[in-house]
């Protein structure tokens, strides 16, 4: 019985302890950019939200996990991004993205942002996930369409 007793306690034990640490998972999205410009989304007609939602789209579809930071960025360069690695925050909230990919157009008296903002896979130059950001900035507005 005393045997019985302390293989539950070791079956109960093993249950709780952390599985050894493995590889990250193969990539779920495309390895290969296609070589058509990246779409910007309809901003010269359709809203800051609709504008943001189609970008933000076509950023996560074009930039799958598992491609080369490298590659994503020299892509985002060839289309008129400006690309940097992000500030270290001291903050210590959240982890920062390994670039930051900036292209601004102003076109009838308003300044149109898009950003790219690319994560590594635990630093090994492999996209874990991309966002997708615009802005719209016109006249005297300030950020996001609001007051100046």
């Amino acid at each position: 019985m005393k045997h019985l007793v302390a293989i539950a306690a070791l079956a109960a034990l093993a249950a709780c302890a952390t599985g050894a640490v493995t590889s990250p998972s193969a990539p779920t999205g495309s390895t290969t950019i296609p070589s058509a410009p990246l779409d910007l989304g309809d901003w010269r007609n359709a809203t800051a939200p609709q504008t943001l939602s189609a970008f933000e789209a076509n950023v996560s579809g074009r930039y799958g996990v598992g491609v080369a930071v490298s590659d994503a960025t020299a892509d985002l360069r060839r289309q008129d991004f400006n690309c940097a690695p992000a500030p270290r925050s001291a903050d210590g909230r959240g982890a920062p993205p390994a670039q930051v990919c900036r292209r601004t157009v102003t076109a009838n008296s308003c300044t149109h942002t898009w950003q790219v903002h690319v994560f590594d896979e635990a630093g090994n130059g492999r996209i874990a996930r991309t966002r997708g950001l615009y802005d719209r900035r016109c006249g005297n507005e300030g950020l996001l369409g609001g007051p100046g």
